[in-house]
């Protein structure tokens, strides 16, 4: 069970790669908190929490079956269920291209680490497996 948590004022076609998922329901949000940074009142950075008594909304009948691709809409918790069978290294991402762009796409890895792949590094971001880290000074020690 994934969960996209929406704290702005758009809606955010979510699409998830090489899986496909049911959408479970939805159901209205509060922020929490919100980072005293971010310009134009948005809510990135906050955390959020279920409002206290609402109930799941269930999908639109549109989205009955199996999707690629869900609306995160604006003040809510989306959920899908999915089923995650194959080990890989794979990406999800908002299909708006200006989210995409900016850093609305993350990767996901099924499954232990595999050669080729990305893996997280110390000072955040990627870098290939077996690739040298270069805050390590020689040393290609990993951490997760």
């Amino acid at each position: 069970m994934w969960e996209f948590y929406n704290g702005t004022a758009d809606a955010h076609p979510m699409h998830i790669h090489e899986r496909l998922f049911r959408v479970v329901d939805r159901q209205p949000i509060n922020v929490v908190e919100v980072d005293p940074t971010m310009d134009h009142g948005e809510s990135m950075g906050g955390s959020f929490e279920v409002v206290p008594g609402s109930l799941p909304i269930p999908p639109e009948p549109w989205e009955n079956g199996w999707k690629d691709t869900v609306i995160a809409y604006p003040g809510q918790v989306t959920r899908v269920a999915m089923r995650f069978d194959n080990p890989g290294q794979y990406v999800w991402h908002c299909h708006i291209v200006e989210h995409e762009d900016n850093e609305m796409m993350r990767p996901y890895r099924i499954g232990p680490e595999q050669p080729g792949q990305p893996v997280p590094h110390a000072m955040g971001g990627m870098r290939m497996a077996g690739a040298q880290d270069p805050t390590s000074e020689g040393n290609d020690s990993q951490s997760a």
